[in-house]
């Protein structure tokens, strides 16, 4: 579905891992609300989705309201199903055959047969287009299970399509960041052994290291790396989704990334950021639905806010960067992680907000803290009796299932479309 050439194509997912929670999502916990949230992120982040995206959020958008699908519709006309269906159907056909409309004109069976889309489905979309009477709801459903399958099989479970890095001569530069990585790590370890000496020799031979000066040599070609901005986002992710992730939680302080993980990535950390790439590292951290990202963004905000109070950072050895951030995104960041909140966006949502360039009033903030608490909580509110009054914060604050009259809107499954009234 998604044309791989050998050039530069710029994704919407922040990582391989957060394309495969999506997938997990749709396909595996059938968790179809949060799909749509994630794609509408992904949509904010670039112009136009992907051709196998569009199709796949257009046959979320039909499913989510059907209870045959998702359990936790609410019941749905079966005329507005159909409709819904209907549309769908008449789309993927249409979608599906653009694709194959260079070169010499071919009947839309024969497009289709060529993407193994069998005829039935092309005679329903006919059928849809042209009959005044629309097929039966068994049909339809029959019709857009089939979709959702192909959608996986074409489109989903093809490795070229989530791969961050498009262009083939870029594996190579992050092949050698991930040595040079493996590298770092190795010659930072407080192990010592024979093993140990070996795979240093091998990748210094490897990287043409020098024997005296070999973590310099290391951190400066890092360097040279992630300065090049052809690769530098690639390289941004490759470092936090498989090194940064792999760090442990403080054993003393709990909330905290341990004082050894912050030891060890304290020098590159302070590359990147004076390379200018520390927004992306935390756009990428805000997005992973991990304790261990959370407490990471907790850090490096925490770093930001001290060096805007202009505490000397000699005196606190635990920082894991100890310089002052430049060009920080800060709004960016947070946009990003209100965009799709998860259960650990709490924990530095916070401090994430103590850092804006434009700092929001206390209430505001107060405001914003509530509302990605309920948003991601685990606190369900009853949908029965709902009337059409507007609540605010206050008024959904302390409710249990019984007292709250709000509930999400059909259809809105971006939180920030809800009516909340003047929250902020």
């Amino acid at each position: 579905m998604m044309e791989v050439k050998d050039e530069l194509v710029v994704t919407m997912w922040a990582s391989d891992s957060e394309w495969q929670s999506l997938r997990e999502d749709i396909f595996g916990n059938k968790n179809y609300k949060q799909a749509l949230r994630k794609l509408s992120l992904w949509k904010s982040r670039r112009k136009t989705l992907f051709r196998g995206l569009i199709i796949t959020e257009m046959v979320l958008q039909a499913i989510i309201k059907d209870v045959s699908f998702n359990e936790d519709a609410e019941p749905t006309d079966d005329h507005d199903l159909i409709q819904s269906y209907s549309i769908a159907i008449m789309k993927f056909i249409n979608l599906t055959s653009d694709k194959m409309i260079s070169g010499p004109q071919r009947s839309m069976y024969y497009r289709a047969a060529r993407l193994d889309i069998p005829k039935w489905l092309v005679d329903m979309r006919h059928t849809v287009s042209h009959a005044q009477d629309l097929p039966n709801l068994e049909s339809l459903r029959s019709a857009v299970g089939y979709i959702l399958e192909w959608i996986f099989i074409k489109y989903w479970n093809v490795d070229a399509n989530f791969l961050i890095v498009g262009k083939k001569s870029n594996m190579n530069v992050v092949e050698e960041f991930i040595e040079l990585l493996e590298f770092y790590m190795l010659s930072k370890s407080q192990i010592s052994s024979d093993l140990k000496e070996k795979q240093l020799n091998v990748l210094r031979e490897k990287l043409t290291l020098s024997d005296c000066y070999s973590n310099k040599e290391c951190t400066k070609k890092m360097k040279d790396l992630l300065a090049n901005k052809s690769w530098s986002s690639d390289l941004v992710n490759v470092f936090t989704t498989k090194y940064l992730l792999q760090a442990r939680e403080c054993n003393v302080s709990k909330g905290r990334i341990s004082k050894t993980d912050k030891t060890l990535w304290n020098v590159l950390l302070k590359t990147l950021n004076n390379c200018g790439l520390m927004t992306n590292v935390l756009q990428c951290l805000v997005t992973q639905h991990s304790r261990i990202a959370a407490l990471w963004v907790l850090e490096l905000c925490i770093i930001a806010y001290k060096s805007s109070k202009k505490i000397d950072f000699k005196n606190n050895q635990n920082n894991c960067m100890n310089c002052k951030p430049l060009n920080w995104d800060t709004n960016l960041v947070l946009r990003t992680a209100l965009q799709s909140p998860h259960p650990h966006t709490i924990i530095f949502l916070k401090w994430l907000l103590q850092i804006q360039l434009n700092p929001l009033n206390i209430k505001q903030q107060f405001n914003i803290v509530k509302l990605v608490s309920l948003y991601t909580g685990k606190v369900k509110v009853s949908s029965k009796n709902i009337d059409h009054n507007i609540f605010t914060v206050n008024d959904l604050i302390g409710k249990d299932d019984h007292q709250s009259q709000w509930s999400r809107i059909i259809g809105q499954m971006n939180w920030r479309q809800i009516p909340f009234g003047t929250t902020l």
